[in-house]
């Protein structure tokens, strides 16, 4: 068995080695050292008091208040309790008389649910208030006043006028009338638009009666090309001469085109000619192209230059200028100055004489400018015929197909149609 320790060291009853017992915790300290305050002070009151009793029982106070009306301690015996005298099946008389009592007198459990507290309930303020009560009261008042002078408020007055006014309305006409003369419906006036006529833009658009502005940009066409491109007349089954001509001649254009494309391209292409041709000779020449240095006896006769010429000739050193020479290059400076000045001064006088000359010179850029802007506007026109860019190939225009004289028929009974068969 495992001993027990006594308080004065040694091993006694009721405890475990090392005097821990069964209700003490590891760690922990049975009996928590009380914490002292100083309560002298008022703001220790309430925070180290226990007021839970006192709470705690005007909660009660509080509920009974509530419940009973009163404190159940102040209420009489015969609020609590009633005297049980039985039934009285005998006397039938008595019976009467307490089905009369039961009819008249209401039952327990309903004036127990009935409210018996002393505290009335708070009255609704907000219930019994009109927004605006004040100023109604007064307006109510200033038209009673009124009233009495004979003097009516703004809006009967307004209303009598607008009974009395007679209606300036023009009536609509009824569609189905069949007797309704008729009128163009793509003429420029419209006689249903003939009220509207006069009236003001602004008063139109606030009533909403005028016709909506079309915008411009449906009014410009996206492209200046047809929608449906014609073919020429030249191209038809039995066309005229002259026609069948044109045509001829424009195919013939767009081949000669063709060709000096080729052509400049076959010429660009070409490889060099036999005389241009690279030989092993001018190959080897090409590799030993400064490498050999050339000897003494191999330089010309001019290109003899002595070692004393070679060297670098030592340039004089600048002397030190006399106070007279200095004086004579200050005044030379100045005489150029007023000669610039003179100069410019008289060119500027000459520049009066000048002014048809320069006239001429103003209308010369002027025209130029204005056959410019010309040019760049037929570029623009040119430029809004052809097709749009929509990748980075160039359209091309497809081929003109056309027939020789001699292929061209008389008659649509003998054309051959050309038929696409699949591949």
């Amino acid at each position: 068995m495992a001993a027990a320790t006594s308080s004065s060291g040694g091993v006694g009853p009721g405890a475990d080695f090392l005097g821990f017992t069964p209700l003490s915790k590891c760690g922990k300290k049975s009996d928590p050292k009380r914490k002292r305050v100083n309560r002298n002070k008022k703001k220790n009151w309430k925070k180290h008091s226990d007021v839970r009793d006192v709470e705690e029982f005007m909660d009660d106070v509080r509920l009974q208040e509530r419940t009973v009306g009163c404190l159940v301690s102040e209420k009489s015996d015969e609020s609590l309790f009633f005297m049980d005298k039985g039934s009285t099946k005998g006397n039938k008389k008595g019976a009467k008389k307490i089905t009369s009592k039961k009819q008249t007198k209401p039952l327990r459990i309903d004036l127990i649910l009935q409210p018996d507290s002393r505290v009335p309930a708070p009255k609704d303020i907000l219930a019994h208030q009109l927004p605006n009560a004040k100023k109604l009261k007064r307006k109510r008042e200033r038209e009673e006043k009124l009233e009495e002078k004979g003097v009516l408020p703004r809006t009967d007055r307004l209303l009598l006028e607008q009974q009395d006014k007679p209606s300036t309305r023009q009536k609509d006409e009824v569609n189905n009338n069949p007797s309704r003369g008729f009128y163009d419906l793509w003429a420029d006036k419209n006689p249903l638009d003939a009220p509207l006529e006069g009236k003001d833009q602004w008063y139109l658009e606030q009533t909403k009666k005028g016709r909506v502005k079309r915008p411009e940009r449906l009014n410009k066409k996206p492209s200046v090309l047809p929608a449906v491109e014609v073919a020429a007349p030249g191209a038809s089954y039995n066309p005229t001469f002259e026609s069948h001509q044109e045509l001829l001649l424009k195919a013939h254009e767009v081949e000669v085109k063709k060709r000096k494309v080729d052509q400049r391209l076959n010429r660009k292409l070409k490889g060099p000619s036999k005389d241009k041709i690279a030989t092993e000779e001018t190959r080897l020449q090409e590799l030993c192209e400064g490498l050999v240095e050339e000897s003494d006896d191999e330089r010309p006769p001019g290109d003899d230059v002595k070692p004393e010429e070679e060297k670098a000739i030592s340039l004089p050193q600048g002397e030190r200028k006399t106070e007279r020479q200095r004086k004579k290059e200050k005044e030379a400076k100045v005489l150029m100055m007023r000669q610039a000045a003179e100069r410019k001064e008289k060119l500027r006088q000459q520049g009066l004489y000048q002014l048809k000359s320069i006239q001429s010179a103003l209308k010369s850029r002027q025209a130029e400018l204005l056959r410019r802007k010309q040019l760049r506007e037929e570029r623009k026109k040119a430029q809004a015929l052809q097709p749009r860019r929509l990748g980075r190939l160039k359209y091309q225009d497809p081929d003109i197909d056309i027939l020789l004289s001699e292929e061209l028929t008389d008659s649509l009974r003998r054309l051959k149609v050309k038929l696409a068969l699949p591949v």
